[in-house]
């Protein structure tokens, strides 16, 4: 990879200058908005199709989007004709790719077992960061992945590892490893941005490349397998997944990346099975019991293993 499709020495001092505590906010906030996508997808997946649920959520959150980005992206254009090999494997695994078999999956196996294979997102990113970048694996990181990673375990057998024989495997599953992969794909890749581009510029064109990417496979979904229906209920799902999955979520895991790094950054997939445990009790009736309070103080922790840990110069 070229220095110009870097970070430049500029790019890097304002990330640091960030501050890092807003940094996980912005992760925190992403994870919470996933969490409820996770929960949607599942939702109406009996409704509404993988692919179609994925194209408009992206066609209504471009639509939203480039009235505010269109002066940035004018701006910004002769940097996306340079990088647009870069954009398009963003676009891929983070747009295109993930949110597909992520939806998929959940036609086949329960939003359970696709949190709980999310959660495996964190470990699999500093090993591509490290075959990718020689990014080094500190064993501070390796404890906070193994901290927060057993609280993701508490909360997903709610405590009573007699749950693990309910826990069956099937191609749902399978899907759902694939999209664990593209998701920390685009984790690690998305740190390697290019530097001059506004957020807004990046967002609209990944998001532009993703329509196109999806489009083929939305068609052919259409006319063989299923056509996506204009319901309250399929209505009401996209605009969440647009709205909140996508633009909200993308530009504050954008920024979260940029300040703490895909190793540290990646940690706060976990507490997504949070939130979504969250989502249960309030729109499930589900009750929240004490498995949830230690399975979430032991993801902070080892979060904050991580996020506390002091920059190599």
């Amino acid at each position: 990879m070229s220095s110009d499709q870097v970070s430049s020495p500029q790019n890097r001092s304002t990330a640091k200058a960030a501050s890092p505590l807003l940094a996980a906010f912005l992760l925190a906030v992403s994870s919470a908005c996933w969490g409820g996508n996770i929960f949607i997808g599942r939702a109406v997946h009996a409704e509404v199709p993988p692919v179609g649920l994925s194209f408009w959520r992206w066609v209504l959150a471009l639509a939203i989007l480039l009235p505010f980005a269109w002066p940035k992206l004018r701006r910004d254009w002769p940097a996306l004709r340079h990088h647009w090999k870069n954009l398009a494997l963003l676009a891929f695994f983070g747009m295109a790719a993930f949110h597909t078999s992520l939806y998929l999956s959940v036609n086949y196996t329960t939003a359970t077992n696709a949190a709980l294979l999310v959660a495996i997102c964190p470990v699999l990113v500093p090993l591509l960061s490290w075959a990718l970048y020689r990014e080094p694996i500190t064993p501070r990181i390796l404890l906070a992945i193994a901290v927060s990673l057993a609280g993701v375990t508490v909360v997903i057998l709610r405590g009573d590892l007699a749950h693990l024989r309910s826990l069956s495997v099937n191609k749902g599953d399978f899907i759902m490893l694939a999209a664990a992969f593209f998701w920390s794909m685009y984790t690690v890749l998305v740190k390697r941005r290019p530097a001059t581009l506004h957020p807004q510029s990046l967002l609209a064109a990944t998001m532009a490349l993703a329509i196109a990417m999806l489009l083929p496979a939305y068609l052919w979904e259409s006319a063989f397998v299923r056509v996506m229906p204009v319901t309250q209920e399929s209505l009401l799902a996209v605009a969440y997944v647009s709205i909140f999955a996508s633009l909200l979520a993308f530009l504050c895991f954008n920024r979260g990346i940029e300040v703490l790094g895909p190793n540290k950054g990646g940690l706060f997939m976990h507490l997504i099975p949070v939130f979504a445990a969250l989502l249960a009790f309030v729109f499930l009736g589900e009750r929240l019991q004490g498995f949830h309070a230690v399975g979430v103080a032991a993801i902070v922790t080892g979060i904050a293993l991580a996020t506390t840990a002091k920059v190599r110069r």
